[in-house]
C-alpha cells in the first residue's frame, strides 16, 4: 500500500453546470480517475561488504535515489555480500530480483562479458568510452543478447576508478619477482596475471583484505583508492604499484532478473536506467575527485610506499593483453561480435586521438 495514499476522485465535487437554454442543470462528468503505479520491493544482493565508504556506499546511495525518483513505488532493499551465507548456483533462478557488482566472477558466467567489465592494460577503454560504447555504439544491444541468455538485463550502473593500483606487501623490482606472485584476479586479467608466471586466486571482493593479510593472496587490485580503502583492501598493504594490471579499471553493472525486468513497468524501467547511468557519472567523479589526497593519507598514516611498476612487466604488459584479448573473441559467435564492435570503436577513438594531436578534423 502506497504510504502517501489514494488520490480522492474529484467526482464527489463535480460542479453542476447550467447547459445554455436548458431549464434543468447538467451534472458534469466525473474526472478520469488518476492512475496509480504499482509499488514494488526488490531485493538487491552486491558483492560489497557494507560500509561507509567505497562500492557498498555506491550501491546504497542507488537504492536510495530509485526511492527518491519513484516516489517510493520501487524500493531497492540491500542485501550485503557479507550476510549472504551462500551465493546462489544461478543468479537467474535465484531469489534475489537485482544484483550489484562487477560481471567477472559471479554466476552466471561468460568469458565475453569482460568486454562491459574493463580488458586489462591497453586494451581497455577509458571509462567515459566503456559508456559511450555501451550507449551509443551498439555495446548495449550486444551485452543484452549476451545477458538475455542468462537471465538478466544489464545496466551500467557505477564505477570502481581508473588507474587502480597493484597493492601488495611484496616489493617488486622485476619481472622474476612475479614468478608465483598470488595474485586475486578474474577473467582476462587472471590470463595476464599467469602470462607474467604469477598465480592468480578467485577471492570474492569482500574478503580481498582478509587474503592480504593472511597470505592467501600476495597482490590484488580494487578500483581507484577510494573504493580500495573503502573495502579495507589498501590499508592491508605496504607497496602501491602503477600502472596495475588493468590500467582502465572496473565498472559495476546492476543486474536484473530477466522475468522482473521484463514484468516492470515502462516507467520503474527508464527510473532505473536513468537512475543507474547518474550513478556511472557519481562514482568515476569521486574518484577522481579524492584519489590524490587518499594516497597522501596512506603514504603519511600508514606507511605506504608508492612505485612503478617495473619496467620489464610494464614494457610486457600491452603485448600480453592484446594476445589475451584476441584468444578471448574466439570463445564463440557472440564474442566474435562483442569483440568486432568494441575494436571497431576503440580503433575510432586512436585515430581521432592521433588527428586530434595533428591538428586534423576527424570526419
Amino acid at each position: 500500500m502506497d504510504r502517501r495514499g489514494f488520490l480522492k476522485s474529484t467526482s464527489a465535487a463535480a460542479a453542476l453546470v447550467a447547459a445554455p437554454g436548458a431549464t434543468t442543470p447538467v451534472i458534469a462528468a466525473p474526472a478520469a480517475p488518476a492512475i496509480k503505479t504499482r509499488e514494488r520491493r526488490l531485493r538487491l544482493t552486491m558483492d560489497w561488504a557494507p560500509g561507509v565508504a567505497g562500492p557498498a556506499d555506491m550501491a546504497h546511495r542507488l537504492a536510495l535515489r530509485i526511492r527518491e525518483a519513484s516516489g517510493d513505488r520501487l524500493q531497492l532493499v540491500l542485501q550485503p555480500a557479507s550476510e549472504l551465507e551462500q551465493q546462489p548456483s544461478s543468479f537467474a533462478a535465484s531469489d534475489a530480483e537485482c544484483h550489484h557488482g562487477c560481471e567477472l566472477g559471479r554466476t552466471p558466467q561468460h568469458p565475453a562479458l569482460a568486454y562491459f567489465t574493463g580488458l586489462p592494460s591497453t586494451s581497455g577503454l577509458s571509462a567515459a568510452d566503456l559508456e559511450t560504447w555501451i550507449s551509443y555504439g551498439g555495446g548495449q544491444e550486444l551485452w543484452d543478447e549476451l545477458a538475455a541468455g542468462l537471465g538478466y538485463k544489464p545496466l551500467l550502473a557505477g564505477h570502481l576508478g581508473a588507474a587502480p593500483l597493484l597493492w601488495t606487501n611484496r616489493p617488486l623490482g622485476s619481472l622474476d619477482d612475479f614468478r608465483d606472485l598470488r595474485i586475486a584476479s578474474s577473467g582476462p586479467t587472471a590470463d595476464v596475471a599467469r602470462a607474467l608466471g604469477a598465480t592468480p586466486v578467485a577471492v570474492p571482493p569482500q574478503r580481498l583484505p582478509h587474503a592480504l593479510q593472511s597470505g592467501l593472496a600476495d597482490a590484488s587490485e580494487f578500483g581507484a583508492t577510494l573504493n580500495a580503502m573503502g573495502s579495507g583492501l589498501a590499508q592491508t598493504a605496504s607497496f602501491g604499484y602503477a600502472p596495475g594490471l588493468a590500467t582502465s579499471g572496473m565498472a559495476v553493472a546492476l543486474r536484473i532478473r530477466l522475468d522482473v525486468w521484463n514484468g516492470l513497468e515502462s516507467s520503474h524501467r527508464a527510473i532505473l536506467s536513468t537512475c543507474a547511468s547518474e550513478a556511472f557519472q557519481i562514482g568515476l567523479s569521486e574518484t577522481r575527485l579524492s584519489n590524490a589526497l587518499l594516497l597522501q593519507t596512506l603514504e603519511t598514516r600508514h606507511g605506504l610506499k608508492l612505485a612503478s611498476l617495473p619496467k620489464d612487466v610494464a614494457t610486457a604488459l600491452p603485448h600480453i593483453s592484446e594476445a589475451v584479448v584476441a584468444d578471448l573473441a574466439t570463445n564463440d559467435g557472440v564474442s566474435q561480435r562483442i569483440n568486432a564492435s568494441y575494436m571497431g570503436y576503440r580503433r575510432r577513438r586512436l585515430d581521432e586521438d592521433q588527428s586530434a594531436l595533428k591538428g586534423v578534423p576527424t570526419v
